[in-house]
């Protein structure tokens, strides 16, 4: 079915010509006739983001009379966002044949929203409730001119709190027409409707699930302080990702934001602490792309709707399945297919299936694009950018002084210095760094997993060391840390540890260490060794003074996991002290 066949009038018709649409939803193609034709109490149960706007707006613009200068129509919504956006809504479809609307909410100046209505005179009113309320018990609504009153997004309103307001508003328009749009009927709904409404007809539009049709969904497997970094090198390789990003809370949202923007993203966190001011600022740079990333919670994220996302970005999973739903949905819109990627950590994978069960679609898991396929991205797009600034034009008096000041340098100087200013600085955070992801290892021929090497270690159980003892130790050590080592295979005589393969050689150069006198070892494993394997537990190579489990040096490491000072041993050696990671703390608060 088309527009064309809905009954509209010719100036709705052009308007939505305009905008690009042909095709009605089905919530549309069941609402708007119906509510055209008969003057009745209507509710219209059906998901976000199916086109409920449009399916009350457009009988709204017939059933009112333009000519008069009195509110006739009451939109309540829950979020500001959502009242701005409906009555943008109203705009567009009445862009050839006027009706004057203005939205008011709270958070932002009473008496400006007031003037505007006095010089407004609008038809159309749309507000959150606690100020639709305030601008009633002012005299500034009058009730007694009000046709209709909407409510938007009803389930949503009980939810946020705001039910008793809205039923305070409808108990007050006895004369007026209720219609209602609501993705879920629970009890207190059900019960103003028995209240309120007055034989009023439904129309139910089957829950539909999201399929890789419409949304093609992903999930990547990381360390819970990797998942920043996750997020970061998924849009180093995909150049042209605009998105919302939720996090669960409003602390770790500003958080990843501030990350984002260090990391050269144009970002934005959407919160509550926010004034109305700066979340409708941070709206409008979202949709002019002037940020391409938004970062919100759900709450946050209420009323939003943005329709031509490219990817929504889930860090972490939402608590409950439902609210998975309903964040993925916020893509693949108008004919287009959308991506959700899920950052998750380890212990989520069980949730994973759930969600594939809810949706009805399957939930591809995937690796992060690997550093030298970065790499090879941020290193092309340093070259654009550079060949574009050639074609500039730099006749001035600044650039005179920086060609008198270098015109001398040799071609092969020129180019190092290019590189190093302009290129570098565009990936020198992945010259040393590894693959993070640890869903899709496989085994390597040391049997150690890609991107490790497995060494054997000259010292075990009954040396009284444990599993965390050899993490900190050989982390403190190579400077690394400790989440980047691989398995660590504890047996009672030796043990087996894999090591990320860039630090190879600096592991070899530990053999040797000095563990109760003596000097133990350290050696690539070849292959797999059983636990009687037999083993010179000798040691060749220079003797480091060093400490697991209780024998602290110094500065050294208590057993059972006490801390590292850092600041030497007995003997004088110097001690790495691993090096704060603000990253790594940081990303532990963002998958709160």
């Amino acid at each position: 079915m088309l527009f064309t066949e809905l009954g509209l009038k010719e100036s709705s018709l052009k308007a939505i010509e305009k905008l690009g649409y042909t095709t009605p939803t089905e919530i549309q193609v069941k609402s708007i006739p119906l509510l055209l034709e008969k003057d009745i109490d209507f509710i219209g149960q059906a998901q976000t983001g199916t086109g409920k706007t449009a399916a009350f707006v457009l009988p709204l613009l017939e059933k009112i009379d333009l000519a008069k200068n009195e509110i006739q129509a009451l939109i309540i919504a829950p979020t500001r966002e959502l009242a701005n956006q409906i009555q943008e809504e109203i705009d567009k479809l009445s862009c050839f044949e006027k009706a004057r609307s203005v939205s008011v909410y709270g958070g932002t100046s009473v008496s400006g929203q007031i003037r505007e209505i006095k010089q407004t005179r609008p038809q159309i009113v749309a507000g959150t409730p606690g100020r639709l309320i305030d601008m009633i018990e002012r005299g500034v609504l009058k009730l007694e001119t009000v046709k209709y009153v909407v409510l938007d997004e009803a389930d949503e309103m009980l939810d946020m709190g705001f039910f008793d307001d809205v039923q305070e508003i409808v108990s007050h328009v006895d004369e007026s027409k209720l219609w209602m749009f609501s993705a879920t009927m629970p009890k207190p709904i059900l019960d103003l409707v028995n209240r309120h409404f007055k034989n009023p007809e439904m129309v139910k539009i089957k829950k539909e699930f999201l399929t890789s049709d419409a949304v093609k969904q992903q999930y990547v497997m990381v360390h819970r302080e990797n998942m920043a970094e996750a997020v970061c090198r998924f849009l180093d390789f995909n150049q042209d990702v605009y998105a919302i990003v939720f996090c669960r809370t409003k602390l770790g949202a500003k958080e990843l934001a501030d990350e984002l923007n260090a990391r050269g993203y144009p970002s934005d966190a959407l919160h509550g602490d926010m004034s109305q001011d700066q979340r409708d600022l941070t709206m409008k740079k979202f949709k002019e792309k002037k940020i391409n990333l938004l970062i919100c919670t759900d709450v946050a994220a209420r009323g939003i709707d943005v329709s031509d996302l490219t990817h929504v970005i889930n860090f972490g999973l939402p608590q409950d399945n439902e609210s998975y739903v309903h964040r993925i949905g916020r893509t693949g819109r108008g004919g287009k297919q959308g991506v959700a990627l899920s950052i998750i950590e380890k212990s989520e994978g069980g949730r994973i299936a759930q969600i594939e069960r809810i949706t009805k679609a399957k939930i591809e898991r995937i690796a992060l694009p690997k550093v030298d396929e970065i790499k090879a991205v941020l290193l092309e797009k340093s070259f654009n950018q550079f060949s574009e600034l050639l074609n500039g034009d730099f006749e001035n008096e600044m650039f005179t002084n920086f060609k008198n000041r270098f015109e001398n340098l040799e071609k092969d100087q020129l180019m190092k210095g290019l590189y190093a200013f302009i290129f570098q600085n565009s990936f020198k955070r992945y010259l040393k760094a590894q693959d993070i992801d640890i869903a899709q290892r496989s085994a390597t021929s040391n049997n150690a997993t890609a991107g490790f090497d497995r060494f054997f270690v000259a010292i075990g159980r009954e040396d009284r060391v444990q599993v965390p003892d050899m993490l900190k130790y050989f982390s403190r050590m190579l400077r690394m840390s400790g989440n980047e080592i691989g398995k660590v295979d504890l047996k009672d005589r030796f043990s087996f540890i894999e090591i990320p393969s860039h630090y190879r050689e600096a592991m070899l150069e530990l053999s040797g260490f000095d563990y109760n006198n003596r000097a133990v070892s350290v050696e690539l494993s070849q292959s797999n060794v059983s636990s009687g394997a037999g083993r010179s537990f000798g040691g060749g190579g220079r003797s480091r003074n060093s400490s697991f489990g209780g024998r602290s040096s110094g500065g050294g490491y208590n057993r059972g996991g006490g801390n590292y000072a850092g600041s030497g041993d007995r003997s004088g050696n110097r001690s790495h002290a691993p090096r704060s990671s603000a990253g790594a703390r940081r990303s532990s608060h963002h998958a709160e």
